[in-house]
């Protein structure tokens, strides 16, 4: 049986937002200014679902740890002639290669 591949974990884990639960670093009283709260309606709806490569392609330019998010090969190369004026092809993240 083979297995799907997998991303390699060096992208930083740092959530995008935080719940609203979570106490701010420094002042403990007070939650992160681009908090949200989860509701537990939310928790138990399908906001989310497990993908896979054929159903969801994602390409991550890991050039200069920038570790932007692309749909496809072709978005990510814009990207980076556009943004870090490079045509390089190294450091590229994906599961669909």
């Amino acid at each position: 049986m083979s297995h799907p591949p997998s991303l390699p974990s060096v992208l930083p884990s740092t959530p995008a937002l935080q719940d609203g639960e979570y106490p701010h670093p420094v002042a403990p009283s007070c939650t992160h200014p681009h908090s949200v709260t989860t509701t537990p309606e939310q928790l138990q709806s399908a906001l989310a679902r497990v993908t896979n490569p054929t159903e969801t392609p994602i390409f991550v330019c890991a050039l200069n740890s920038c570790y932007r998010l692309f749909p496809s090969k072709e978005r990510l190369m814009f990207h980076r002639k556009r943004d870090h004026d490079t045509d390089e092809q190294d450091d590229i993240i994906t599961w669909n290669e």
